[in-house]
């Protein structure tokens, strides 16, 4: 778990890195240290309350005899993985009509598990609203791609209107073991046609190695879960503070009403064995001026109550995400009324699906830049169609109907792409090919049967 759950500061997004300059040792270090101090906090505090590290935790009380329960909510996690599964639980398909182009692209994604690796880029972007991939090419000379966390990445882009990456930063923190460095720090940058490693020494960085790369291009690709590079559940983190103090205090406030005192009025006299006695007996006898009662806090359940729905009401709603437990998402709820309910975060789920767009298709130029240089052929990316599926229950009934009456006016393949169970698109019009193939082998396999039939009966005649 990282230090940084010992500070309780709110901390600000970073800009983008725009700047036109080479990559010189100096420039390097000076980004990884920007990065260190603007980034660095940021990520690590998402990244906690992703794994339940909120800050709650870190709540003392100077009175160590009253109780001091520290509640943490799953909030965080509840709306990335629920974000996250209806973004891309459903695989993301690809269509060409370039059917060689379609088969190689098709073969290096099985190869990186490519499902997988897109699952996890959005689990990323989801906690700390950016994520980064690095494209390589392995021992095999085959293509690879891998995701990167955000916390050892620092990308710079060119000053053009439209940018472009100019450079990024690989960084390895290095290792220390009791204060001592164990390894030191290693900087690995990519630029548009080569990659140069850097090893921090006494005086600063020293290159140590550089290779050519061959895509054309920077192959740091940088997903972005919205405009801003916010987290999902970022926006409300100050509504998750509330709501596990809330939580803690009632806790507190329960703990203490079991701690109750028992007050003895006109009962100077009792003594310690007779308070002993009393709670072996479970019997209390008094005088006429004798009187006894429990001196406990009251408690206003229906206020306290009332103030946590309102909180969880808003982290759902400053979220974008729907709470699935309420009642209003139970029983026979209409289509049209669910499209509704999940209005909001359908919204949010358009905006992912530009921006992840738009990172799979620099996916898609890099690995043509390399088929182009490896084979001498010409690749294009934009011959490669992305679609997505969002994951939510539907009529199947109903989508395939429409998938029927869109094929008089779409291509087969587009139709296909809105037939629930369909994932691969591609593999599905193989298999019509195939069975169609078949049907013929089998009607000319009949046609031949008839006419020898023909013959050995005018053969007998």
């Amino acid at each position: 778990m990282w230090a940084v759950l010992s500070e309780n500061k709110i901390h600000k997004r970073a800009k983008s890195i725009h700047l036109d300059r080479e990559p010189t040792p100096e420039l390097i270090k000076k980004l990884i240290e920007y990065h260190e101090q603007k980034n660095l906090p940021r990520y690590q505090m998402l990244q906690d309350y992703y794994e339940g590290y909120n800050r709650i935790l870190n709540r003392t009380k100077e009175d160590r005899t009253k109780p001091n329960n520290r509640l943490v909510s799953g909030y965080p996690s509840y709306i990335v993985d629920l974000m996250q599964g209806y973004f891309v639980g459903k695989p993301i398909t690809y269509t060409s009509s370039d059917k060689e182009l379609m088969a190689e692209i098709q073969d290096i994604f099985n190869y990186n598990d490519e499902q997988d690796e897109n699952s996890e880029l959005a689990k990323m972007c989801g906690i700390k609203g950016r994520a980064y991939e690095v494209v390589y090419i392995d021992e095999d000379s085959r293509v690879r791609f891998n995701e990167l966390d955000a916390d050892y990445v620092v990308m710079a882009y060119d000053t053009k209107i439209n940018s472009e990456p100019n450079f990024a930063i690989v960084v390895n923190w290095g290792a220390s073991i009791d204060g001592v460095a164990d390894t030191p720090l290693t900087a690995t940058v990519y630029t548009k046609d080569s990659i140069l490693t850097y090893v921090e020494g006494e005086n600063g960085l020293v290159l140590i190695e550089e290779r050519e790369h061959y895509f054309g291009q920077v192959p740091i690709i940088e997903f972005l879960n919205n405009d801003e590079g916010i987290g999902d559940f970022e926006r409300a983190i100050s509504l998750i503070d509330a709501y596990d103090k809330a939580q803690s205090d009632t806790a507190n406030d329960f703990e203490e009403f079991t701690d109750a005192f028992l007050c003895l009025v006109n009962l100077s006299g009792t003594e310690k064995e007779d308070i002993q006695k009393l709670k072996e007996d479970k019997v209390l006898l008094l005088d006429e001026q004798g009187q006894a009662e429990w001196l406990i806090k009251n408690i206003n359940d229906a206020a306290i109550e009332n103030y946590k729905k309102r909180l969880n009401d808003d982290i759902h709603k400053f979220a974008k995400i729907p709470d699935i437990l309420d009642e209003r998402f139970m029983g026979n709820t209409s289509g049209e009324s669910m499209k509704y309910k999940l209005l909001a975060l359908d919204q949010v789920i358009a905006a992912k699906q530009r921006k992840f767009k738009r990172a799979l298709q620099k996916r898609l130029e890099l690995i043509c830049s390399y088929l182009q240089w490896k084979t001498n052929k010409v690749y294009d990316y934009r011959d490669i169609d992305i679609q997505f599926k969002v994951n939510k229950p539907i009529n199947e009934k109903e989508a395939v109907e429409m998938a029927i009456q869109m094929m008089g006016i779409t291509s087969l393949s587009t139709a296909l792409s809105k037939v629930p169970g369909v994932d691969d698109v591609e593999m599905e019009l193989a298999k019509i090919e195939e069975e169609k193939r078949m049907y013929i082998d089998l009607d000319m396999l009949e046609d031949e049967e008839v006419e020898e039939g023909i013959e050995v009966n005018n053969g007998e005649v």
